[in-house]
């Protein structure tokens, strides 16, 4: 439980770190090692970034990995990319987990096991369809925004 505690407090020790930080500035992976005190490339390191991330999205920033172990705090333009990178992050999820369920072996499964299985696939049904929807709204919203001016 210690253990926990000490990755949360070094967790939002980079949080207020990043958060005093202006758009578009880069954090290398050597700043994050300073802040933190943890090596990279261990479960500590990346357990601070993503409490950090997490703390950062309540706080109004946000930051990605723009390679190299660097990340950059995103300008505010940007937020709306972030989101769609959300977006298809979970549609790929969810069909993954559609395939979980196609594959189950619903022959081998009990009555209540099957009684479950049977709600679980009828919500992922219902699920698929909507981050599916949400998807192509997302794309569509982006390269038809009502306010974006064009030429002609």
């Amino acid at each position: 439980m210690e253990e926990q505690r000490k990755t949360v407090n070094i967790g939002e020790k980079l949080a207020d770190y990043i958060e005093g930080l202006d758009y578009g500035n880069v954090i290398h992976y050597q700043d994050i090692e300073n802040v933190t005190g943890e090596c990279r490339k261990t479960q500590r390191y990346y357990a601070a970034i993503a409490k950090a991330k997490k703390l950062l999205v309540e706080r109004g920033k946000v930051i990605k990995l723009i390679g190299g172990g660097d990340y950059q705090v995103l300008y505010p333009g940007d937020y709306s990319s972030a989101y769609s990178r959300e977006i298809r992050l979970a549609r790929k999820r969810v069909k993954r987990g559609g395939k979980i369920l196609d594959n189950a072996p619903v022959k081998d499964m009990t009555v209540e096991e099957l009684r479950t299985f049977n709600n679980i696939s009828d919500f992922h049904k219902r699920l698929d369809a909507s981050i599916s929807g949400s998807f192509v709204e997302v794309k569509r919203l982006q390269s038809r925004h009502p306010l974006r001016q064009t030429n002609g």
